[in-house]
Parts: C-alpha cells; structure tokens; sequence
C-alpha cells in the first residue's frame, strides 16, 4: 500500500512559525503542492470539519460507499 501524498505533505505543518514571514511562505506552498498532488483534498477536509462541527456524523458520500 502505497502512502498517501497528502498526508506526508501535511505531517510538516506542524512544525511551522506562523508569525514568521518565512513560516507564512511555508505553508503556501505546502498548501499548493498538496492541492497539485491531490485536487480539492484541502476543500474536501474543510467540508468535512464544517459538517462535523454542525454535528453531522459523516459525509452522504461516505454512506453510499462512493
């Protein structure tokens, strides 16, 4: 099985200084190799925190097996 590129890309963010002008350019493009790499993952997972948040449980695609 091979590892998701997304997710090796998301592990360093943790990492980063967000106050700095140098951790700032680091997640931009982070961000935009991971939206290069796997489109609309990054919307997908704000979707999906939006749901969780309003107390859906999981997405209607996830129900339907797709």
């Amino acid at each position: 099985m091979t590892p998701d590129p997304a997710a090796r890309l998301l592990a360093p963010l943790q990492g980063l200084d967000l106050t700095s002008a140098d951790g700032r350019a680091g997640i931009g493009c982070l961000l935009a190799e991971i939206e290069r790499l796997a489109p609309g993952a990054i919307l997908r997972q704000a979707a999906a925190l939006q749901l969780r948040s309003l107390g859906c449980p999981a997405s209607p695609s996830s129900r339907t097996g797709r």
